[in-house]
């Protein structure tokens, strides 16, 4: 495990964590912005270059027909996660949190959880999760299809537990996609993809909040 693993793991659950304790609103997506700053100020330090993340040039008909599948993978991942938790486990849909009060009829809620959406969460996520975590945890694992594949599983659970505030069925459901994408990225080796259908599938959700409007039609 190279030194930079721990040092942006620990940057990311003292945001996480602390910030939260101290009232600083926008937590997640602040420890997500001041991990992916440690990811890539120790990156250049070292000489390194995006490349290794997954963020080389993107090639415009590839990504969108691998960001197509990676929907598809998304959607499918999430229904039956939504399908075996709620069915078979008897647990309560996933929960929204305060997006919920926020968004329904609320433009500027919406416009400003859209831009999070896009930045720390699509892409910041994707980086952490798929692009560093994902092929460091394969090295430490030991290399070989194996490790790729224990890899592979470790950073979809630690997604998942990430997004705890949705209950245990929204952490089942991030699972199953961090899961899916997962499988995608060690096949395709580039986050553009999974970037773009990160995206979508937040803002589907995003805007089926806002559209949740108050029958008084009031915002």
């Amino acid at each position: 495990m190279t030194p930079l693993l721990p040092l942006v793991a620990a940057v990311f659950l003292a945001g996480y964590v602390l910030l939260p304790l101290l009232g600083v609103p926008y937590a997640g997506p602040l420890a997500i912005v001041l991990a992916c700053a440690t990811l890539f100020t120790g990156r250049r330090r070292a000489g390194l270059t995006l490349a290794g993340l997954g963020l080389a040039r993107p090639a415009p008909g590839h990504t969108a027909l691998a960001a197509g599948l990676a929907l598809v993978i998304g959607y499918v991942a999430a229904g039956v996660a939504v399908l075996l938790a709620t069915q078979a486990l008897g647990w309560p849909p996933p929960r929204p949190g305060r997006l919920a009060e926020l968004l329904p009829g609320n433009l500027p809620a919406l416009l400003g959880m859209l831009a999070i959406a896009w930045t720390t969460a699509a892409f910041g996520e994707e980086l952490l999760f798929r692009g560093f975590l994902q092929p460091r945890l394969r090295t430490w694992f030991g290399g070989g299809r194996g490790a790729a594949l224990a890899a592979v599983l470790v950073q979809a659970l630690l997604f998942g537990l990430a997004h705890a505030y949705q209950g245990r069925t929204g952490m089942l459901v991030s699972g199953s996609i961090g899961l899916g994408f997962g499988l995608l990225y060690l096949r395709q080796r580039t986050l553009w993809p999974l970037v773009v259908a990160h995206a979508l599938i937040d803002t589907v959700g995003l805007v089926t909040l806002f559209l949740r409007a108050p029958a008084t039609g009031t915002l």
